[in-house]
C-alpha cells in the first residue's frame, strides 16, 4: 500500500506565470529549488515544484510514496497503466510515471 500524495510537480510552458498564479491566488510562497524549478513550500517544508515544460500539454503531476517503484509500475501495468517515463532519478528519490486506465498521470515515488 502507498503513503498517499506526497508531492505535486506543475510542468508548465509558462513557469514565471504560474509561480506568479500561484502566489497571487493561494498566498503560496516561491523559493528557488534544484536548477530549473522553483519550489513552494508550507510550515512542514516543500509541497510542490514548477518547472519548464516545452512542447507538451502543461498540468499537474501529483506523486505517491511507494515502497519499492518497480514493483509498483509493474502492479500498475497489470492493472491497466501504462508507463509514460521509465524509471528517473529525481534530487531525492526514483520516480515513474504512470497514466492510469481512465488516463489520469501519475507518479510512483520511492525515496533514495
Amino acid at each position: 500500500m502507498s503513503e498517499g500524495f506526497v508531492w505535486f510537480h506543475n510542468a508548465s510552458e509558462k513557469p514565471e506565470a504560474s509561480v506568479t498564479f500561484y502566489e497571487k491566488v493561494l498566498g503560496w510562497k516561491a523559493a528557488s529549488g534544484p536548477p530549473g524549478m522553483t519550489m513552494f513550500a508550507g510550515a512542514s517544508g516543500p509541497f510542490a515544484a514548477v518547472a519548464q515544460r516545452e512542447g507538451k500539454p502543461s498540468g499537474w503531476v501529483p506523486y505517491v510514496k511507494v515502497q519499492d517503484v518497480d514493483a509498483a509500475a509493474a502492479k500498475a501495468e497489470a492493472a491497466g497503466a501504462t508507463v509514460v517515463s521509465p524509471r528517473t532519478k529525481g534530487p531525492a528519490g526514483d520516480f515513474v510515471v504512470i497514466r492510469d486506465p481512465g488516463g489520469a498521470t501519475l507518479a510512483l515515488w520511492q525515496a533514495a
